[in-house]
């Protein structure tokens, strides 16, 4: 059974390929925002709107609202929408009295959406924003007063791009008419100065207390580390809504391949249509620009997010998405056919100690990058008990993400 080394040293030896590729880009992504970047040439000031699709967040969104209102962006260029997602708590309530005590420090407003979902929570609010520019968190996070300048600081002026009319039909739904693209390879710079038509931004989650929660940590510090790295490579692979900005037109253009009969999304399948037509996706790696979000404290709701997040890969097409996931699932289930035949067999437990050595390097080197950034400290003892159960984890949350269940709340 010792072939079953060869899907984990590829799945570790790209890992280390893209650790590698941190280490040459670190210090110099894109910088953090102040005054000097917010007048786009020409003098013509860049308007930004801030989109957030928010559902059942009644004991978080204040937190969000108050790190927005605490933004060093110009006031009379910013706008903050909060889009209701049909929550069924006090959530739009919370919202309406913080714009009757706040709405003189922030321009923010609260619409209803019409549909369900936050992909179409989204759409809406896209269509109703007045800003050139894209921000989209979600409501259960927090970001800092540099988070909206750190933003602007990567788009040049907006309107670059030569394109076709895109209309918005009263109904709602945006469609793309006709475009030219805008090249045949996407472009991806984060060491470098220059525009963009999408930024992917760094989400990290909070203060983490006992184990599930340092577990679910660690994994998402590698899936920041791999989505930071891979478009620095020029290949994104994924992104997080709680964490990116995009053109609006760049949006509208994009709107017919954002598949509307898929409750959720909105991130990946819009990183993969300005993939396909070629946009520029950089990364904002500033301290600046990052998110905190909130870890998950209990084993079940870990599972439920994540495969929440797993249903949606069986409508992706791009191809290195689909490839890291390969690589992902076969190194995993590779560890874990092993982990049997060691339980049935006793004879295979070298085999079992092999698989975990090549691949427990790679994976601390490329999770204490991600940590180190933002002067944290890399739990030893978790991450190796990590290392042991996350194959069997992986598998379970695999399995999950096949049942029609795993998506009953995909909209959140």
């Amino acid at each position: 059974m010792w072939w079953l080394t060869i899907p984990v040293i590829i799945y570790s030896a790209g890992i280390f390929v893209l650790w590698l590729i941190l280490r040459r880009c670190s210090g110099k992504a894109v910088p953090d925002g102040d005054g000097s970047i917010r007048v786009m040439a020409g003098g013509s000031s860049r308007r930004v709107t801030v989109v957030v699709a928010a559902r059942n967040e009644e004991k978080r969104i204040t937190a969000l609202l108050e790190s927005l209102t605490a933004q060093d962006y110009p006031r009379d260029l910013l706008e903050v929408i909060i889009v209701n997602d049909n929550s069924t708590d006090r959530t739009p309530i919370i919202v309406s009295e913080f714009i009757r005590r706040e709405g003189a420090a922030l321009n923010i407003r609260l619409i209803y959406s019409l549909m369900n979902g936050k992909k179409n929570a989204i759409r809406q609010g896209v269509l109703k924003a007045a800003g050139e520019l894209i921000i989209t968190t979600d409501a259960d996070c927090t970001v800092g007063p540099g988070w909206v300048s750190a933003h602007a600081a990567a788009y040049e002026p907006l309107g670059g791009h030569t394109h076709a009319e895109a209309y918005e039909p009263s109904a709602g739904n945006a469609e793309a008419v006709t475009y030219e693209p805008m090249g045949k390879r996407t472009q991806v710079a984060v060491c470098e100065a220059g525009s963009a038509d999408m930024l992917v931004g760094e989400v990290y989650q909070g203060p983490a207390r006992g184990f599930v929660s340092l577990f679910g940590m660690l994994e998402f510090s590698a899936l920041q580390a791999i989505s930071e790295s891979a478009v620095v490579a020029g290949r994104p692979v994924m992104c997080s809504a709680a964490n990116m900005s995009f053109r609006r037109e760049t949006y509208l253009r994009q709107a017919g391949e954002l598949r509307p009969d898929i409750p959720s999304g909105d991130d990946m399948f819009l990183l993969h249509a300005v993939i396909r037509a070629g946009g520029v996706i950089r990364y904002a790696g500033s301290s600046a620009a990052a998110v905190e979000t909130a870890s998950a404290v209990t084993t079940a709701a870990l599972l439920r997010q994540r495969a929440r997040w797993a249903s949606k890969s069986f409508h992706y097409s791009n191809a290195a998405t689909l490839t890291l996931a390969a690589a992902t699932a076969a190194c995993n289930t590779a560890v874990t056919a092993a982990a049997a035949a060691a339980v049935i067999s006793p004879g295979h437990i070298p085999l079992l100690a092999t698989l975990y050595g090549i691949k427990v390097l790679p994976d601390y080197l490329i999770i204490a990058h991600n940590i180190k950034k933002r002067d944290g400290k890399m739990p030893l003892i978790t991450f190796l008990l990590s290392e042991l159960i996350y194959p069997f984890y992986f598998m379970t949350v695999a399995i999950i993400s096949l049942f029609p269940s795993s998506r009953r709340f995909a909209q959140r």
